[in-house]
């Protein structure tokens, strides 16, 4: 396959539709068509099931995947070296990150990130820890905010150290004011995240041996919180989304006895196979990191 296939390939992938995907590559719908049935013949088995409503990859297609998304990586790694070389800063950061991130991390720094190099289109890809490690080694997204205890063999990079809280409800009384031992948690009533979410707090209840009674299996913070509000539970998030001003009226936030943290950072495949924006973007994250830190200090 050409590169131009491997373009044409990924966007009928993500559109559906042969007509979508000519409108987005600026082709016709017949072009596509040929280009599909070339790659087909080439690699001897159909890539898409063809219906009314649209196409679907088969099976075969879906093993191709890797291994495509893997040689546009690369073709976009050499073309910002390029521009690199060139003294230009252009091309595409596609980044994953998780909902703590999402609301406190990339509002300071994709913002400021994109003001200083305007020609890098920076691409957000929101989802839980393994969608996340799944994304970067399926070379969707070349970088993805992670807990450290996530990233298990990827190259990581810690940022920041962030504790771990119990919110309850505004009527809880802990046995002492301002923090809860693990010990007052067995057995009450809980708001989890589901266990691919958030793998620090699950891993704080296996360590102090906790089993508490679920009734709500949440995927995102601010839903969390609600739940709590409401009288649903208590539950154990990080202070992270607390410190940027996230509104928890209807909570009170309690330190944790024994305290816990999850080290929060940026990981990838390999740092030094990646491209110059995905560098600069490590390095802006870095510098922003030591900032915090010294201003919270």
């Amino acid at each position: 396959m050409t590169l131009t296939d491997c373009q044409i390939f990924m966007t009928v992938s993500q559109l559906g539709t042969f007509a979508a995907a000519a409108e987005q590559m600026h082709l016709t719908p017949s072009a596509i068509s040929h280009a599909v049935s070339g790659m087909e013949s080439e690699c001897g088995f159909p890539l898409f099931t063809r219906t009314k409503s649209g196409v679907t990859m088969t099976a075969a297609a879906e093993s191709l995947l890797p291994s495509i998304r893997q040689m546009l990586n690369s073709s976009e790694l050499l073309s910002q070296s390029i521009a690199q070389v060139n003294g230009m800063h252009k091309g595409v950061l596609r980044l994953g990150v998780f909902n703590s991130a999402c609301v406190t991390w990339v509002p300071q720094l994709v913002p400021p990130f994109q003001k200083q190099f305007p020609g890098i289109d920076v691409q957000l890809y929101q989802g839980s820890y393994a969608d996340i490690v799944d994304w970067l080694k399926g070379g969707t997204v070349e970088l993805g905010f992670l807990s450290n205890s996530s990233a298990r063999d990827l190259d990581f990079e810690p940022l920041y150290d962030d504790p771990l809280v119990c919110i309850a409800p505004a009527d809880y009384q802990p046995r002492r004011p301002g923090c809860v031992r693990a010990e007052e948690l067995q057995g009450r009533a809980f708001v989890s995240q589901q266990s691919d979410v958030d793998a620090d707090i699950q891993s704080y209840f296996k360590k102090n041996d906790l089993h508490v009674n679920s009734r709500c299996y949440i995927v995102d913070d601010q839903s969390m919180i609600a739940m709590v509000s409401c009288g649903q539970g208590l539950a154990i998030m990080p202070e992270l989304m607390f410190r940027r001003g996230t509104d928890h009226s209807g909570c009170q936030v309690l330190r944790l006895e024994p305290a816990a943290k999850r080290s929060i950072g940026l990981a990838c495949l390999s740092r030094g196979g990646l491209s110059p924006a995905a560098k600069q973007f490590v390095a802006s994250a870095r510098e922003y990191a030591t900032t915090d830190r010294e201003r919270v200090g």
